[in-house]
């Protein structure tokens, strides 16, 4: 038998050169440790913001109390527009929990409250949202008042929304209020 002759390796590590990141390559997300990023895509909603009769009397002329401070149109509206992003996680996340409303059925209404860091009175915006389409809703502001201690229906959500955009989703269930979930704002 013949020798043979080795054949000459070739040295990965001098030829190694930049090492190059595949940003093709799989990587890990929440669901599996191999996955490949495809698309990322954006949808957009509408939502028309209107105010009832009931509100706007009360912030136009009063009540029998007289005109209802600092619930005017400008904190309302900020209060409504924050509430947005804390509603739609709060409806992903609880089971049985829903903003919106169809044509049929029981209107659930929430009630927005905005604790504010100067120790003034907490603003409760009492809501109703509706569907209109896929991208496309309407809420009512039913009425506004400012009170510590906002009571609600038996069976109603609650969100707290504070200045540090965080939030907490409350349910008056028998009477007794209690927490069912926090939002940290991220």
């Amino acid at each position: 038998m013949e020798n043979k002759r080795k054949r000459k390796r070739i040295n990965f590590a001098e030829k190694q050169g930049e090492i190059v990141i595949d940003v093709e390559s799989f990587i890990k997300n929440k669901s599996s440790e191999n996955v490949k990023k495809i698309q990322s895509t954006k949808e957009e909603i509408e939502i028309d913001i209107y105010f009832d009769k009931h509100y706007y009397l009360r912030n136009q002329i009063g009540d029998e109390n007289g005109k209802r401070d600092g619930i005017g149109y400008e904190f309302v509206e900020s209060t409504l527009l924050k509430a947005t992003k804390h509603l739609i996680y709060y409806a992903l996340k609880i089971k049985g929990f829903t903003f919106i409303n169809f044509d049929e059925g029981f209107k659930q209404r929430i009630i927005l409250t905005q604790h504010f860091n100067d120790d003034s009175t907490d603003l409760n915006v009492v809501v109703e949202y509706h569907y209109l389409s896929m991208h496309k809703y309407e809420v009512t502001v039913i009425t506004a008042l400012r009170k510590d201690n906002f009571y609600f229906n038996d069976g109603s959500f609650q969100i707290e929304l504070h200045e540090d955009h965080t939030s907490d989703l409350n349910k008056n269930e028998m009477g007794k209020v209690k927490k069912i979930s926090t939002f940290n704002g991220v």
